[in-house]
């Protein structure tokens, strides 16, 4: 049914229990490929100066983004070498939802899979949330996993 799937991951735990299920869908059907893609959120992303000034620094960025990243995709790729699996990952920087739409795209994925909440409540009231924004931008279809409560 599916061939190429997206895991969105923010290194929540509700984007680990996403990782886990496309790992379970990947156990049903070897010829899965997934592909898991961390976004550095660049939204949030700016510096106060010693004069006040609001900066953004490239430099900065790039580093605290390599650093984030290598942690969050090693953690997510090990529940699949956990399983026996294999996977390619992906970082990058920009707004997650379009970001993960665009890759969705370019890698010709056919399903998106990822977390309901990745982060607090109160930003993403103010912001929207990127699950929502991917559901509604995305041309393939989404997997939202969401928190179970008892």
């Amino acid at each position: 049914m599916f061939k190429k799937i997206l895991l969105a991951t923010d290194g929540s735990e509700h984007a680990l229990k996403a990782a886990r299920y496309a790992c379970h869908l990947m156990k049903l059907d070897p010829q899965i490929e997934t592909t898991i893609l961390y976004v550095f959120d660049l939204s949030h992303q700016f510096f106060l100066g010693s004069d006040g000034a609001v900066f953004f620094d490239p430099d900065i960025l790039k580093d605290k983004m390599s650093e984030l990243a290598g942690q969050i995709l090693a953690t997510t790729k090990a529940l699949f070498e956990a399983e026996g699996l294999t996977c390619q990952t992906e970082a990058t920087m920009g707004h997650p939802a379009f970001v993960i739409v665009d890759t969705a795209e370019h890698n010709g994925a056919d399903l998106i899979i990822m977390g309901s909440r990745g982060m607090g409540e109160f930003r993403s009231f103010l912001s929207g949330s990127v699950s929502d924004r991917v559901f509604h931008l995305a041309k393939c279809p989404v997997m939202v996993i969401k928190e179970h409560k008892s």
